[in-house]
């Protein structure tokens, strides 16, 4: 008999892959990881770079927060946004790879 496949990580592990996974899918975020994986960045600097408005930003934004990607930092009236962890930069360079 084989051995029995046993999965690495827990269900909510791999949910959570699952949703960082779907960035990459969104043009308008894979422009944002980008934007701001090197400097953080204000919505509307993010807004003036990726060429849409404001709200649309801020909505991106969240869900970039709420799966742990981004980090925002205020500043006086500013708040500045970063990516969380460089090697998901770096992901994105090897999917690129693998996509052309």
């Amino acid at each position: 008999m084989g051995s029995e496949f046993r999965f690495d990580a827990s269900d909510d592990v791999y949910a959570l892959h699952t949703e960082v996974c779907k960035l990459f899918t969104s043009p308008v975020k894979l422009k944002m990881l980008e934007a701001f994986g090197k400097d953080e960045r204000t919505v509307e600097e993010l807004s003036r770079l990726i060429r849409i408005r404001q709200p649309n930003t801020s909505q991106h934004l969240s869900l970039l927060r709420k799966t742990g990607v981004a980090s925002a930092r205020k500043e006086g009236s500013n708040v500045y946004y970063a990516l969380r962890d460089p090697r998901l930069l770096d992901a994105l360079k090897k999917h690129e790879g693998c996509a052309l």
